[in-house]
């Protein structure tokens, strides 16, 4: 500590740094949720994945999914694909038959961190003579190796096919600017770059052995990501060894959590800031200065009155680095994180600013306007404490709601790549399809590469909740044949709904209760719709999978997100979500008439103005779980004559439709508006019903079945 400063000043700045943080929303609670929000998405979409005859296995890198990072952030989902087909051998032993086989090699011209992947045949320990694809390249040495520009070509093909941007930085290539992708492959063993880190000293006696043991059975990824300086990048594959990095990220306490998340903020608003542009400090060179400083310094320095000393710590050894131009890997220290990041010039500016940083003791914290830490320092430490408490629920809440709104409408999405498969199929074969998919659950074992508990425990959740999500369409596809047959109902049947039942607050039950109308058990279907109202409380939270809810700035209902357990971790439950009902074509004689429609929206040539992410459920019967509800119980307590009730449900679906405070809980409005005109129609009020259709087609021109619905009217009107 520089001389002139007392121990007080820094243990009191430490305290207020602490509390000003966890009222952003830094919490030992909420780094937890965000960690098993991410790691339940990353195993649900790898099993559907897998389901679905892909062969990639999922993994979600980078700050949010370890927790370190803020609303104000605005940090991106690093998502990694790792190829399964291909067998990336480090030596000739990891030869395997009938594989795609790529053998890692050391060619010279390779910097360290980087290697060349050789074709090799799959029918011997042989290399390829002759390119099996137009991403194979022959050197001048004679062999054949793989080039890394295919999931780039991919990505740029298929922006410009449907006119959108392509987002590009590193080996990352996105249709989102919040989004990386990845596509990578899997060496189960480390390359020899790494086992310098395994035997060196480490005076704060971390990592432990258990966690070096541990990342030895991790493995590494092969990046298609060139060295910036190699005459040959587009040959070159960059090793990572994130899962071990995350495996020690995910070891940290929530004081070293706290110290990362200080040198992103000053990295984002103080030190790139001043380098204008000129080169930049990453996260990443913030990560690996957490990771020298937690193996350095013995454990009784990371205590909550010593955060100030340090995040010091962590900025000295990135000062030193930029002196000596070389900033080491934390597991590969002969790799340089500085190389193609900053040149000499911009080193200097590098350090001059972080000396300043040092030498006034991290007051230009004072300064940082994310999240309004600045000000949050400034208050004195009584005025934290009283001005903070309702903000500090209110930032937690909001955190707590974007990451179930998040991860539930994410899960969705999965599984429509799932029931895409079964597009073109007959209801017959659908039944098969699903069945045998459902048969499968018990076998997935997405992370097999992986010992790991926690992910093992994820993998069977996500495996009862998709088993149950199947269920529901099998149940409903092989009601549909029934009831198209004029045969019962069989007691398997009433089976799969029964363990479908509970997906989420409405959807299977509305599907139900919408067989049962079908059916002509209208009382039944009524009790059924009693039930769902009972539980569609003002807290439910409306999910949509279909693209048209922004997973990244939907707001949460409030009270949804004020009724989440304060205590659990697990933010995924759909106990209080209503997802979307969806009927496919095979399902059609569960679906009232009026859905039908839906189903063959695309007049003329609308199908060719679809976008990508609209060409699968747009063949489908979408509505919002709501107006669904109250138009089955219109139709219901119509057919049973129950006037009052059957206005009342009309009344209801009517605001579902209207009501400003419900209209952001609406992703498909123009479903939910058809539905009301039928309502209209119904009541005799035919000029108020073609308004409706009307006013939708003015919303939405093409692929709407509002065209249906007016030729219908118009052409009985004649």
């Amino acid at each position: 500590m520089a001389a002139g400063v007392s121990c007080r000043f820094y243990d009191v700045m430490s305290l207020r740094l602490i509390a000003a943080l966890e009222d952003m929303g830094v919490t030992e609670l909420i780094v937890g949720r965000r960690r098993h929000a991410f790691l339940m998405n990353e195993s649900a979409n790898t099993m559907c994945k897998q389901l679905s005859d892909g062969n990639f296995v999922l993994y979600h890198f980078g700050s949010m999914t370890e927790g370190t990072t803020t609303p104000g952030m605005g940090s991106d989902i690093d998502t990694l694909w790792c190829d399964d087909t291909v067998n990336i051998m480090s030596g000739w032993p990891d030869w395997k038959r009938g594989r795609h086989n790529m053998l890692m090699v050391k060619h010279a011209t390779c910097s360290p961190q980087h290697y060349r992947l050789q074709e090799i045949r799959d029918d011997l320990p042989l290399p390829q003579t002759q390119p099996i694809d137009e991403f194979c390249v022959i050197s001048q040495d004679g062999m054949i190796y793989r080039n890394n520009l295919e999931i780039e070509n991919i990505v740029r093909n298929h922006a410009a096919a449907n006119n959108e941007p392509h987002f590009h930085a590193g080996p990352s290539h996105s249709l989102h600017q919040m989004y990386d992708y990845v596509l990578a492959y899997r060496c189960k063993k480390l390359p020899t770059e790494c086992d310098s880190w395994f035997n060196r000293a480490r005076p704060g006696k971390w990592p432990t052995t258990e966690m070096l043991q541990a990342a030895r059975d991790l493995g590494c990824f092969l990046l298609p990501d060139g060295h910036c300086y190699s005459v040959h990048r587009a040959l070159e594959w960059r090793v990572s060894p994130s899962l071990i990095e995350r495996h020690l990220m995910f070891s940290m306490h929530i004081i070293h959590i706290h110290c990362y998340v200080t040198l992103k903020l000053l990295k984002k608003d103080i030190i790139n800031p001043y380098l204008n542009g000129d080169g930049k400090l990453t996260s990443f060179h913030c990560k690996t200065a957490l990771f020298h400083a937690r193996e350095q310094l013995v454990p009784e320095m990371w205590t909550v009155n010593q955060l100030y000393e340090c995040v010091m710590f962590c900025l000295k050894l990135l000062r030193d680095w930029t002196i000596e131009g070389h900033c080491p890997h934390y597991i590969m220290d002969q790799v340089n994180l500085f190389d193609g990041k900053l040149n000499v010039d911009q080193r200097n500016r590098l350090g001059a600013i972080l000396n300043t940083i040092i030498d006034t003791h991290l007051a230009p914290l004072a300064f940082v306007e994310t999240d309004d830490l600045g000000k949050r320092l400034l208050h004195n430490v009584y005025t934290v404490a009283i001005w903070d408490m309702t903000p500090r629920r209110a930032v937690c809440q909001k955190i707590t709601g974007f990451l179930s709104v998040f991860c539930n409408a994410l899960r969705m999405r999965h599984l429509s790549e799932i029931l895409k498969q079964a597009t073109d199929e007959t209801p017959a074969e659908m039944c098969l399809h699903l069945h045998s998919l459902i048969t499968r659950l018990p076998l997935q074992h997405p992370h097999r590469h992986r010992t790991d508990y926690t992910l093992c425990r994820l993998d069977a959740v996500n495996g009862v909740y998709i088993s149950r999500y199947l269920q529901q369409y099998l149940a409903s596809t092989a009601a549909s044949i029934c009831l198209q047959h004029g045969m019962p109902i069989g007691s398997r049947i009433w089976s799969w709904y029964s363990a479908a039942i509970d997906t989420d607050v409405a959807s299977t039950r509305l599907k139900l209760a919408s067989m049962l109308y079908c059916k002509g058990d209208l009382q039944m279907a009524a009790e059924v719709l009693e039930d769902v109202e009972h539980r569609y409380e003002n807290s439910v939270q409306a999910i949509c999978g279909c693209h048209r809810m922004g997973l990244l700035n939907t707001k949460p209902l409030k009270l949804f997100t004020e009724l989440l357990n304060e205590g659990d971790i697990d933010v995924t439950s759909a106990n209080r979500v209503a997802c979307c009902v969806r009927f496919l074509r095979q399902e059609a004689f569960c679906a009232p008439p009026i859905l039908h429609f839906e189903m063959v929206r695309a007049v003329g040539d609308d199908i060719q103005h679809r976008l990508q992410t609209e060409r699968t459920w747009m063949n489908w019967a979408v509505v919002d779980a709501r107006p669904f509800l109250h138009y089955l119980q219109y139709l219901t307590f119509r057919g049973l004559g129950r006037r009052h009730m059957k206005l009342q449900a009309f009344h209801a679906l009517g605001t579902s439709i209207v009501d400003g405070n419900r209209q952001h809980q609406l992703f498909h409005p123009e479903t939910a508006t058809h539905l009301f005109a039928h309502c209209c129609e119904m009541e005799g009020r035919i000029d108020d019903a073609l308004n409706l259709y009307l006013a939708s087609q003015a919303r939405m021109s093409r692929n709407n079945a509002a065209n249906w619905h007016i030729r219908r009217l118009t052409s009985a009107q004649r």
